[in-house]
């Protein structure tokens, strides 16, 4: 079987539950999943037996396979690691990038606000994941966004469910978001490194509404800390 076949039924089932198009607790099948994304059903599987492993499906014997609740406990671990590592990342970007990089920010910024105008929310997600992985580019740190993808992924279904909650404000992402550019640009390594772990904390601050909007799509009794 191709290589990328494998990867795009992994890539695009993986998409779907963490933008939730498919439902925490909801119940999956080969048969189905492979239907609506018009693949067949060895990479569907293997896809499935790699996303299982992950922690994103969960597989009851004799009844069938559903899509996993969100665990807020792993989600806060992610949360940690990032605000631990994402400050590191920003100094050594700060020392490496160049104008036409500050550019690809910007644009990108700007693309946010469009997609928020728009209420474009897997778009905002994906433009606001890029946002943070430019970082990473431009320090030459690719390999730790990739490695924090895998290990994020209760954090990025968290991140993402917020999007979906009324009444959490979309501005108060994009205002973090060009602060950050901002004390980027002026090399304020201070208030660089205060906005980005005010940023990362906004999980914490914002947890319990998510929840209580969404109480079904988390494992029994999440902890508000």
């Amino acid at each position: 079987m191709d290589t990328n076949i494998r990867q795009d039924a992994y890539d695009q089932i993986k998409y779907n539950i963490v933008h939730f198009h498919y439902l925490p607790r909801q119940k999956v099948s080969e048969k189905s999943i492979a239907a609506s994304l018009n693949l067949g059903r060895t990479p569907v599987r293997e896809a499935l037996i790699r996303i299982e492993r992950e922690g994103l499906i969960d597989v009851v014997p004799q009844s069938g396979t559903y899509i996993a609740t969100i665990d807020m406990n792993i989600a806060k671990e992610g949360r940690f690691v990032r605000e631990c590592i994402e400050p590191q990342v920003m100094m050594e970007a700060l020392a490496k990038h160049s104008p036409a990089q500050f550019k690809i920010l910007q644009q990108n910024l700007n693309a946010q606000k469009k997609a928020a105008k728009a209420d474009q929310t897997d778009l905002f997600f994906d433009l606001d994941q890029e946002f943070h992985q430019t970082f990473y580019q431009i320090a030459d740190r690719s390999q730790i966004w990739e490695w924090l993808q895998l290990n994020n992924l209760q954090l990025n279904r968290f991140r993402r469910l917020r999007l979906k909650v009324p009444g959490l404000d979309w501005q108060t992402l994009l205002a973090q978001h060009e602060q950050i550019i901002a004390a980027f640009n002026d090399c304020n390594i201070d208030d660089l490194n205060y906005l980005i772990r005010s940023h990362l904390h906004l999980v914490l601050d914002e947890q319990q509404k998510v929840i209580e909007r969404f109480p079904n799509y988390f494992s029994s009794n999440p902890q508000f800390a």
